[in-house]
């Protein structure tokens, strides 16, 4: 019998829970499960240490546009946690006429930042785990992923403070094909302090 909590029970919640989730289906980045994870909001990264990109990324955001050829709505946050890390939370749907949702995916990221690049894991409720490798810009993540059964490619390009527009491409046969794209405006009251 494991001595690990298990993923079956109450809600997970908090960035040191996400981290041991990571733990759980392999390892964030293939790191050692730590029998104890310090809480990552309790430390601070410097401003100059966060890619600008991620700053401007960071709050919710609300976004409309196309999911596998069918009118869509999405939703985002980033969190930059400390220690380099930012967590992603996304959703996804489809909109049906008279416009409610038929929700098709949820999930996690958390990328460890590296100057320009990032690394980090997606784990969303299909469920699948993507290994990610991120390049950062001042006004662009462009994020490179990988699973056992599909890879592709998300662009995260800042237009304004704002207006973010998302395009997600998968693999098919050696070639790359947009299966998502969805313009995201910042919802006005998860602005970060600051803005």
């Amino acid at each position: 019998m494991s001595n690990r909590p298990s993923l079956s029970g109450k809600a997970l919640r908090g960035p040191a829970t996400l981290i041991m989730i990571l733990a759980q289906v392999g390892g964030l980045f293939g790191a050692q499960v730590f029998t104890s994870t310090p809480s990552l909001d309790a430390q601070e990264t410097p401003p100059s240490s966060v890619p600008s990109a991620f700053s401007k990324l960071e709050g919710a955001w609300e976004g409309s546009g196309v999911l596998l050829d069918r009118p869509a709505e999405f939703q985002m946050r980033w969190e930059v946690m400390g220690s380099g890390f930012v967590r992603l939370t996304f959703s996804n749907a489809w909109v049906k006429e008279g416009g409610s949702l038929t929700p098709v995916l949820s999930s996690q990221a958390v990328y460890y930042l590296d100057g320009s690049s990032a690394i980090g894991v997606w784990l969303d409720d299909r469920p699948q785990r993507l290994t990610l490798q991120a390049s950062v810009t001042d006004s662009s993540v462009v994020t490179h992923w990988t699973a056992a059964t599909e890879e592709g490619r998300t662009e995260y390009l800042i237009r304004s403070p704002e207006v973010v527009v998302v395009r997600d491409f998968v693999g098919v046969n050696g070639a790359e094909r947009l299966f998502a794209e969805a313009t995201f405006r910042r919802r006005d009251s998860e602005a970060p302090a600051g803005r």
